[in-house]
């Protein structure tokens, strides 16, 4: 990791957070960045509230069993993510889950059981070298957005955006030259707040022309028809 690539000391991240929560109005609630205490929390918060309704997921029936929910406990090990708590329950109300991609690092999914995640992650990442996002920023860490996700009570409320935008802030904090993001938006739904927030699409991923053996791999998606790949830089 270079000089200006090396993330800022957690107390000055939680500082920083705190500051960019002073400036939005969460009603009865307030921004966190994830950290060991929270992460099997916020696990299960996917596993309840995102990844239920999750295209690909849904379409195969993929379930976020224990080794799968190992693997991401792993994958947000650096506790970047940030998390909408209540100040009445403590409980977790929506998250921007995100960690650090590193250039010459992929995650390795062939070893795992579960068939369907390894389905699931061989075709978000099928044209990930093609794509080349490091090379297209001249950057050896990007940050690498995983879910955004709101709990099922407090939907239709304008939450996602809120917490996205606030996340852009904090990203902006990390201490990272250049703030480069990348994330894939598997709905029409997720999409829309990428696009909203000016992420550029690299790359759509079309369901009915991912095959094996000659078989459309997600079927039943309904309006979702893709997966677009986006990335901006801060």
């Amino acid at each position: 990791m270079t000089e200006n690539n090396k993330l800022r000391p957690r107390k000055e991240l939680e500082e920083a957070l705190r500051r960019i929560n002073d400036s939005f109005d969460f009603k009865d609630a307030h921004l966190e960045l994830s950290s060991d205490e929270r992460t099997g929390s916020l696990v299960t918060f996917l596993k309840e509230h995102f990844y239920p309704d999750e295209v690909l997921g849904k379409s195969l029936g993929a379930e976020l069993d224990e080794e799968v929910a190992a693997l991401f406990t792993e994958v947000f090990r650096e506790n970047l993510s940030v998390l909408l708590i209540s100040d009445i329950t403590g409980e977790i109300i929506a998250a921007r889950s995100m960690c650090l991609a590193r250039k010459g690092e992929k995650a390795d999914w062939s070893k795992s059981k579960n068939r369907n995640w390894i389905i699931i992650m061989n075709f978000l990442g099928h044209k990930y070298d093609e794509m080349d996002v490091f090379k297209r920023y001249n950057a050896d860490i990007v940050v690498a957005f995983v879910a955004l996700a709101t709990h099922k009570d407090h939907r239709a409320q304008g939450i996602a955006s809120k917490v996205m935008k606030a996340t852009l802030l904090f990203c902006k904090e990390l201490g990272l030259s250049p703030v480069c993001i990348k994330g894939e938006g598997t709905s029409n739904y997720s999409q829309k707040i990428y696009e909203k927030f000016g992420f550029e699409t690299i790359h759509t991923l079309l369901y009915d022309d991912y095959k094996i053996e000659g078989e459309i791999v997600f079927k039943n998606t309904g309006e979702n028809k893709s997966t677009k790949c986006f990335v901006k830089q801060l």
